[in-house]
């Protein structure tokens, strides 16, 4: 020992205390196995409450019913439907019965805005009345005079557009992936005393067929069209059917009176007559 140096007795008492831990390691969970099944359980408990665990974090979910949903939509969607109008140019703002020409305003259907720029869409049988001035009112009750763009000469559709800015509008979703089933929302005006009446249904047939009465007591059959389950009156024409999403899906007609059925064209059909009447516009 006395010829061993520093170093070597440093690194001997290392492996002295190395070799002696090792060795009540093994001795002490030989005898931790070996011992009563009471005495380990609470050997366990010991080391469980020395030992932190993980907590794990909750994440805050917020779920929304169907019916919220829904409630949602039609509330954003209802700003942007209009009640479609016609008079003189006399008549553009009266309220009442105007005593020179005895008329008054008269609803002829429906719209809503597709644009915040204050574009309309709406049935072209709604408007096909060349000598007749057109105007718009809104939800909350203000007045547009309507310039009409375009008339669809192939589809009962027609683009409208008022003086204007940053209107409430409704996208346009896509009519090719409608399924028989899911949930459609018809608003409109209802036979002109109900302002933005709400139908609620499912979707029960598509590429349907159904003869349209026009404004001036025209017919002409429709194809390809969207039909629903919810309840379609006058005044119903050129308002918004919309998906969940609410995005319009199509654009409400009526046709023969039916009993809780209703009708819509498409909104891929009116898509063309958006482009061609804004590039109309553009050339104006």
């Amino acid at each position: 020992m006395e010829s061993l140096t520093k170093t070597q007795i440093v690194l001997l008492v290392l492996l002295v205390s190395f070799v002696t831990s090792l060795a009540t390691g093994i001795v002490t969970v030989t005898l931790v196995n070996q011992a009563p099944q009471p005495i380990t359980h609470t050997i366990n408990k010991v080391v469980e409450k020395l030992v932190p665990k993980e907590v794990p974090i909750k994440e805050k979910t917020v779920i929304f019913s169907n019916e919220e949903n829904l409630v949602k939509v039609i509330k954003e969607a209802s700003l942007a439907v209009v009640s479609v109008m016609t008079a003189t140019a006399k008549d553009l703002t009266a309220t009442t019965t105007n005593e020179e020409t005895g008329k008054k305003p008269m609803l002829a259907g429906s719209g809503f805005f597709i644009s915040k720029d204050g574009t309309i869409l709406t049935n072209r049988h709604i408007v096909e009345n060349a000598e007749l001035e057109y105007i718009v009112i809104t939800k909350d009750g203000k007045s547009f005079p309507a310039t009409i763009i375009s008339r669809s000469p192939s589809q009962d559709v027609a683009v409208l557009k008022v003086e204007g800015n940053n209107f409430d509008f409704i996208p346009l979703g896509d009519s090719k992936n409608i399924n028989v089933g899911q949930t459609a929302v018809a608003i409109g005006s209802d036979s002109g005393e109900f302002q933005n009446t709400v139908s609620v249904g499912v979707v029960s047939g598509l590429n349907k067929m159904a003869a349209a009465v026009g404004s001036i007591s025209q017919t002409e059959d429709l194809i390809a069209l969207i039909q629903i389950d919810a309840a379609a009156n006058p005044g119903n024409s050129g308002g918004p059917l919309i998906d969940l999403n609410g995005r319009a899906i199509g654009i409400n007609t009526v046709g023969a009176p039916r009993e809780n059925i209703g009708f819509a064209l498409p909104i891929n059909l009116a898509k063309k007559d958006i482009a061609d009447a804004s590039k109309l516009e553009i050339r104006n």
